[in-house]
């Protein structure tokens, strides 16, 4: 009996599917660097762009475009470090206070569980006693880290400054009568792209200024540092702001006040609400256009497959999945069945509504 032609297909595409799952995970580490890279080079396409129109040579704007990256990230590594360098002269105090903290938890926990606090002692890790390895796997963390950073310039280089090459390569793929809307795709993506990433690192400034005016309200110490680290964090969708979050929460409970706690609480709930109804539809916008459900599905998939970077690339790769699904012939379900069903045109893209507006006045003028 001949299986039914859906089932053959529905089958094919499970193993498909399966099969790249399995290369992503085994090839994560060089896979993540050329997301990263395509994603930039996306970005600062336009830059490049501009730059050429100035008669500066595809060299020198692929170069300067690249540089624009390194100052930013070599910016804030900058002020990291400087805000842990102050942080780092009142360690032994805020060490201090862990530990009267940490006997605070294993005296109230010994009276209402009748748990000793020797037994305690005994099964929880002292994370200070080891603090020769840790810092040996910060040092092998920050080698890492920027090897992998300079591997993903020199990419980004190498996209800007071929870029055509690949354009031209997706579009010979397909016959002559289709190529238009081959290179119509190919636009598409790079502005799903670039809104994509530009809202997000707007949204990021704004949830971290957010935080600062906040902490700096309550009180909290170190809350540039804070603040920065919870806005870095804030780039994961979502959660980011929640995860982040727990950092002021711990350093409140340890170097602060129980009123400060509770306060850092309810700022990081009042940001989180600003984000969902306000940041999010109208400064990152509906570019992406995925569905909540699968947006949920991709971050998770993304953490399983890819860690912390695959919860921050997965849903704009998943977006530029989509547009790929939209323009090619028989896949327009899959598009259809991850993407959102929601008018996302009522918040358009607070970037592109900002260009129409100085474009009308630039024509008045």
């Amino acid at each position: 009996m001949l299986p039914h032609p859906g089932l053959a297909r529905l089958n094919k595409i499970l193993l498909f599917a399966i099969l790249i799952s399995v290369v992503l995970y085994f090839g994560r580490e060089f896979f993540k660097l050329i997301s990263f890279a395509g994603l930039l080079a996306m970005l600062m396409t336009p830059v490049s762009n501009k730059l050429e129109k100035h008669r500066i040579s595809r060299v020198f704007s692929s170069v300067i475009s690249v540089l624009i990256i390194v100052a930013v990230f070599s910016g804030v590594i900058a002020l990291l470090s400087a805000q842990i360098g102050n942080i780092g002269k009142e360690l032994p105090v805020i060490l201090l206070r862990y530990e009267e903290f940490k006997l605070d938890i294993q005296s109230w926990i010994n009276d209402s569980l009748g748990v000793t606090t020797g037994q305690l002692r005994v099964h929880a890790p002292d994370v200070f006693n080891n603090a020769g390895s840790f810092l040996m796997e910060m040092v092998k963390g920050s080698v890492t880290f920027i090897g992998s950073l300079f591997l993903v310039m020199v990419f980004i280089f190498l996209f800007l400054m071929q870029r055509n090459k690949y354009e031209n390569f997706v579009v010979m793929l397909y016959k002559e009568d289709k190529r238009n809307e081959a290179k119509e795709m190919i636009d598409k993506i790079s502005r799903v792209a670039q809104q994509y990433l530009t809202g997000r690192l707007v949204a990021a400034l704004i949830m971290g200024v957010l935080f600062l005016i906040g902490f700096l309200i309550i009180g909290l110490k170190n809350t540039v540092l804070l603040s920065l680290i919870v806005a870095i964090m804030t780039i994961i969708p979502y959660v980011g702001a929640l995860i982040g979050g727990l950092v002021p929460f711990f350093m409140s409970i340890i170097d602060g006040s129980f009123n400060q706690s509770i306060w850092v609480v309810i700022i990081i709930l009042v940001v989180n609400v600003i984000d969902h109804y306000f940041i999010e539809p109208y400064v990152v916008g509906g570019s992406v256009n995925i569905s909540p459900f699968f947006t949920i599905f991709v971050l998770i998939l993304g953490g399983i497959v890819w860690g912390i970077s695959g919860i921050i690339l997965f849903l704009p790769l998943s977006g530029i999945l989509k547009i790929v699904f939209d323009n090619v012939q028989g896949l327009g379900p899959y598009a259809a069945l991850i993407g959102d069903q929601r008018d996302s045109s009522r918040h358009g893209n607070v970037w592109t509504k900002l260009n129409g507006i100085f474009s009308r006045r630039k024509s008045r003028d």
